[in-house]
């Protein structure tokens, strides 16, 4: 299930980024080489056929670099290489045909370029070898089929041999120089996703660490407020942490490993969890009110405390304080609602094991007709 994710994460980021490459070569190459064609059509005195040809390619340009701004753009940017390789080879061999003088180097030199453009703005490994394989099949055919047909022989300057001996061994050095280009790219990419990884996650638990569960508690904050929307947390410890990791090294490290897959499973998909400390963890649950984050704590006591953790064969057990709270409008920024989710904590430790105990907000600040109200009872006979 992990390879197939980063599998599909890789062909995502092959796709982001060749999404905008392919759209510049499109545009540029393709407009490039439909101009030069009908300037090389006039200046030789070609057919109309061959300038309709050319002109025809520049609508098509277009509608393949359309192509690229579809909602799911990734199928057309593996299948645009090919069809790319398929019209603008058979312009080639159109245009050769009509000038038999430029020889089989010339006509090798054009496919292999147009192999070159091809897999450059392929974004995938499959989509670079579709658009060789289209080229290979093309320039064979031209070569081989639509020469001979239309009376280009090798006493007209073209031979079909020359120019497969070039273009062939060329396409099968693409193949290999792109397979390892392949390779570099996916080693890059998973290097990439370690460090990522082990930037933003705690080694023992798997989760977020301080400084990645710190970041999404602010950003989560902001979106909350901006959007009006109910916000709460929970900071959670686990009980005689210190005492057990002094005992017993490995049976606290199994159970900050439990509680955190307990965690994951029990927490929704768009809440984040992570590791303060080696015992102190924190919980976002966005778009949950206080008395759904307090039910949600006394649960985690109530099923941790009857939980028995099997260490080298013994059953540990172990309890977790939690201090609840929720966003305020008189919150300023994430610290402030940590800071109560905090206390909430030290007196749920103070309480006694597997207790959980929700933070209230801090009560509104009197008004100015409040407080001339309370000075006048106060000075009332």
């Amino acid at each position: 299930m992990l390879h197939t994710d980063k599998t599909s994460a890789y062909r995502l980021h092959l796709t982001s980024a060749g999404q905008v490459r392919q759209r510049w070569l499109l545009l540029c190459g393709g407009t490039i080489y439909a101009v030069a064609s009908l300037w090389v059509g006039f200046r030789l005195g070609m057919p109309p056929e061959f300038a309709g040809a050319s002109l025809a390619l520049l609508p098509f340009v277009l509608a393949v670099y359309g192509l690229t701004y579809a909602r799911t753009p990734g199928p057309f940017l593996e299948i645009n290489p090919l069809l790319i390789t398929a019209v603008v080879g058979a312009h080639i061999a159109l245009g050769t045909a009509e000038v038999p003088l430029a020889g089989g180097a010339r006509y090798a030199l054009l496919f292999v370029l147009l192999g070159i453009f091809a897999v450059t703005a392929a974004p995938t490994f499959r989509a670079s070898l579709g658009a060789l394989v289209g080229v290979a099949v093309t320039a064979t055919y031209g070569a081989l089929i639509y020469m001979p047909q239309r009376g280009v022989t090798a006493a007209s300057g073209f031979v079909a041999a020359e120019a497969l001996t070039y273009i062939l061994p060329a396409l099968v050095l693409m193949f290999f120089a792109n397979l390892r280009l392949e390779r570099e790219r996916r080693t890059a990419f998973e290097l990439r996703l370690e460090l990522e990884r082990r930037a933003t996650s705690d080694d023992l638990s798997g989760v977020s660490n301080r400084a990645h569960i710190t970041l999404l508690a602010q950003n989560e904050f902001a979106r909350s407020r901006r959007y009006r929307e109910p916000y709460s947390c929970l900071m959670i410890e686990i009980d005689n942490y210190e005492a057990l990791l002094g005992s017993n090294r490995q049976a606290a490290n199994v159970i900050v490993q439990v509680f955190s897959g307990y965690c994951v499973v029990v927490m929704r998909h768009c809440d984040s969890f992570g590791r303060l400390s080696p015992a102190r963890f924190l919980a976002l649950l966005p778009e949950t009110q206080g008395v759904g984050a307090f039910t949600l704590a006394k649960r985690m006591c109530r099923d941790l405390a009857a939980l028995d953790v099997m260490v080298e064969g013994e059953p540990v057990n172990f309890t977790v304080s939690i201090g609840a709270t929720q966003l305020h409008n008189t919150d300023r920024w994430a610290g402030d609602l940590l800071r109560r989710a905090e206390q909430g904590l030290e007196d749920a430790i103070e309480r006694g094991r597997s207790n959980a105990v929700f933070a209230e907000p801090p009560a509104p600040a009197p008004t100015h007709e409040e407080e001339m109200v309370s000075e006048s009872e106060h000075f009332a006979p």
